[in-house]
C-alpha cells in the first residue's frame, strides 16, 4: 500500500483484512482497523493509559514517540480536559500518521519534529504525564533511558504525575538485564515503580513490558483499586479494569545490573533524598 525509506526508517503501510499496520524495519509499530480507527489489535498501548490511574485529574501529557498514533488518539477521544504534546523524530512518520491512520488535526493535539530528549531539556512546560514509545528498531535508543534523562523528565512532570514506558524484553531469567538495569535506574529517580507485563510468559524475552512510575502519594492497593474501578469509569480501553492482574508482583533483582547513565559520566549515589 505504501513503502518509503526516510532518513530513519524503512516504513511501510498495509492493510490485512479490515487491519491497517504501521511497520518500520521488520517490527511492526502500530495498528488500527479500518472500521474502528481509535482501536487496534495491539495490547501494549492500552497499558499506557496507566497514567491516569496516577492522577486522574491529569490535563497535560507528553508523548514520545508517535508511529501510527494509536496511543495520541485513544487519549483525544477519550479525555476531553487533556492537551497532548506529541514529539517524533521523523517528519515523514507525521506525514503518515495524519495520512493513513487518521491522527486527528485539532488545538489540544500539538505535533513536534524533534528529539524527545532535546524538546524536554528546552521546553518550559510541565506535564502530568509523560508517556515513552519510542523505538530505535525493537530497543527505546539509550538518550531515553538514562538517569540523567530521567531526572530531566521528572523536573518537566508535575509533583503527583507519572512516566510510563513502553520497554520490549525479558522480566526474569539470562536475558532481563536491559529491563533491570531500566528498573533500577527508574528506582533510583522516582518514589514508586510499578511493572506490568503486557503478554503471557514472563520469561519470554519478546514481551512488551510497561513501566509506571511516580512520586505521587500512591500505595499498591489504591493505584489497583483505581485500574479495577476504570479510574471512575474515566478508562473505557479493553479489559483495563484487569490490567492490575499483570503486575509484576515478583522481587526484582538488581544488584547485578549497572544504573544506565550517559556515557563518561562517573556513577552517582543511589539515594536522590
Amino acid at each position: 500500500m505504501y513503502t518509503h525509506d526516510s532518513v530513519y526508517h524503512h516504513i511501510i503501510v498495509k492493510d490485512i483484512g479490515q487491519l491497517r499496520v504501521l511497520q518500520f524495519e521488520h517490527n511492526r509499530q502500530s495498528s488500527m482497523y479500518l472500521d474502528a480507527p481509535f482501536d487496534t489489535d495491539m495490547e501494549y498501548p492500552s497499558y499506557l493509559h496507566l497514567p491516569v490511574a496516577v492522577i486522574p485529574h491529569a490535563t497535560r501529557a507528553l508523548v514520545v514517540g508517535l508511529g501510527g498514533g494509536t496511543v495520541v488518539k485513544r487519549m483525544w477521544r477519550d479525555y476531553d480536559d487533556m492537551r497532548l504534546d506529541v514529539v517524533e523524530l521523523d517528519a515523514e512518520v507525521v506525514d503518515v500518521a495524519r495520512e493513513f491512520f487518521a491522527l486527528p488535526e485539532d488545538d489540544r493535539i500539538r505535533v513536534f519534529v524533534d528529539d524527545g530528549r532535546r524538546f524536554l531539556a528546552t521546553t518550559p512546560e510541565t506535564y502530568d504525564i509523560v508517556v515513552i514509545d519510542a523505538f530505535d528498531d525493537d530497543r527505546v535508543p539509550r538518550p531515553l533511558t538514562t538517569e540523567e534523562f530521567l531526572r530531566l523528565a521528572r523536573d518537566r512532570t508535575s509533583p503527583d504525575g507519572a512516566i510510563a514506558y513502553n520497554f520490549i524484553g525479558s522480566l526474569a531469567g539470562e536475558r532481563s538485564k536491559p529491563f533491570r538495569s531500566l528498573y533500577r535506574t527508574l528506582a533510583n529517580v522516582w518514589r514508586h515503580v510499578w511493572v506490568f507485563h503486557v503478554s503471557d510468559g514472563v520469561l519470554s524475552a519478546d514481551t512488551n513490558i510497561v513501566l509506571l512510575a511516580s512520586d505521587a502519594p500512591l500505595s499498591t492497593d489504591d493505584l489497583l483499586d483505581r485500574i479495577a474501578d476504570r479510574v471512575g469509569g474515566k478508562v473505557s480501553v479493553p479489559a483495563f479494569h484487569r490490567f492490575g492482574e499483570d503486575l509484576y508482583a515478583r522481587s526484582i533483582p538488581t544488584a547485578d545490573v549497572a544504573l544506565i547513565l550517559d556515557e563518561g559520566v562517573p556513577r552517582r549515589p543511589t539515594k536522590r533524598r
